[in-house]
């Protein structure tokens, strides 16, 4: 069996394709199920967020298996070019990687490690992660504390919300005087709250299409609640708009824009969409007075922080280094425990047969000198037997060391 990733991000594809290939938490366990039916898979995860999509898989045949699969599946076939692959070492390399925050398009960001721990957590609920997958996993988040207790990767880190702040007060000189519209009541709600709130912006207005999950999130900040379908009514109220929702399609449109600036006497608007599939109408970055940035924009701009964090990134990529060592150690160990467990099982199934025949025979009064000749016998012939079958079909795989271990098992001590 063996470990495998295939997936999409943004260094693979650009937002339009990403968004297409995005699933919420009730896809996931629908896609989780629909995988996992394949014979070839025994385990399965996938993480989305708004920078990757990933399958992780442990099957027979490697990547061949998850590759066949997408492959088959209609609605997938068209993303192929756009995407990478990694097996065993390589694709526990790439997720401890991923969960470390060094393949973010933010180095150090902390975000995508709480977006992994809950897909691991819908693979879990939906029964489709055993024990290789899981442990893992699990071993990824140690990783995960590693690189930030022992480097400095995120203490200069900037999120894609911490950009957002500083192209708002760009624009914005005093954005404590400005009006700010949160759409969605998700994560990344939550962390706009807290650096709207450090940079003293207090008229905040939350708009979520579930009204219980977005009252409670305004209450507890004392802010104010609308429900997502007054949207179109109060949007040019507002000087800033954040939105972050898993809507499949855009929650404003360039209409509702033109209107809003007509209302507004053309006053500026700033739109951050972290939105994927996109919250907001791309046409929208054509009208004047109004700044729209995507989450690839943001992107580009904190690209330039990187530098600054490559001392940590060795760092981390040596911490990431003995990780590996030590989950393959675990890996050796489990394998050999169960090769050893069926190679147990497979002698029990022989001497069983061979047992009950025997006895069968010294309870027909058999001469017992011939009930031993069949016990040594049969023995001798069933494992020798077997036994070398499957060396011959081995022996064109292994390489001369291997071989050389397997001449040392077979020999006197």
């Amino acid at each position: 069996m063996t470990i495998s990733v295939i997936g999409l991000n943004h260094k693979s594809a650009n937002i339009e394709v990403r968004e297409k290939f995005s699933f919420t938490a009730d896809n996931i366990s629908l896609l989780l199920r629909r995988i996992k039916k394949c014979e070839q898979i025994s385990e399965v995860i996938v993480v989305s967020t708004c920078n990757r999509t990933e399958i992780y898989v442990e099957s027979q045949s490697g990547i061949v298996d998850i590759k066949n699969w997408l492959l088959s599946e209609k609605e997938y076939k068209s993303f192929s070019k756009y995407l990478y692959s990694y097996e065993e070492e390589d694709a526990i390399k790439h997720l401890f990687r991923v969960v470390a925050g060094l393949d973010s398009m933010v180095i150090g960001e902390n975000e995508v490690l709480g977006q992994v721990k809950s897909a691991y957590k819908i693979a879990l609920e939906n029964k489709t992660v055993d024990s290789k997958l899981k442990r893992l996993f699990e071993y990824s988040f140690s990783v995960a504390k590693n690189v930030r207790t022992n480097t400095d990767i995120g203490g200069n880190a900037i999120s894609f919300m911490y950009t957002s702040i500083l192209l708002i007060k760009k624009i914005f000189s005093a954005v404590d005087e400005k009006k700010c519209l949160l759409i969605g009541a998700g994560e990344m709600t939550q962390l706009a709250l807290k650096y709207l709130k450090s940079n003293n912006v207090h008229e905040i207005t939350i708009c979520n299409r579930k009204e219980e999950k977005g009252k409670r999130l305004a209450v507890d900040n004392n802010c104010k609640y609308s429900n997502l379908n007054n949207l179109s009514n109060i949007i040019h109220d507002f000087d800033i708009i954040i939105t972050s929702t898993s809507s499949s399609l855009p929650l404003i449109g360039k209409g509702n824009i033109e209107n809003a600036l007509e209302k507004r006497n053309n006053s500026s608007m700033v739109i951050i969409d972290l939105g994927v599939p996109r919250d907001v109408e791309s046409q929208i970055k054509n009208l004047n007075n109004v700044y729209l940035y995507t989450i690839d924009d943001l992107g580009e701009i904190i690209e330039k922080n990187y530098k600054i964090r490559e001392k940590s990134i060795k760092e981390a990529e040596e911490i990431i280094k003995f990780k590996i060592i030590e989950y393959k150690n675990w890996l050796a160990e489990n394998n050999s425990a169960e090769i050893i467990k069926n190679y147990r099982e497979y002698v029990d199934d022989i001497t069983n047969g061979i047992v009950i025949k025997a006895k069968r025979m010294i309870k027909n009064s058999e001469d017992v000198n011939a009930v031993i000749d069949y016990v040594s016998e049969s023995l001798k012939n069933k494992l020798a037997h077997e036994t070398t079958l499957k060396l011959k079909e081995l022996y064109p795989h292994l390489d001369e060391d291997k071989i050389n271990k397997l001449n040392n098992l077979f020999k006197e001590n």
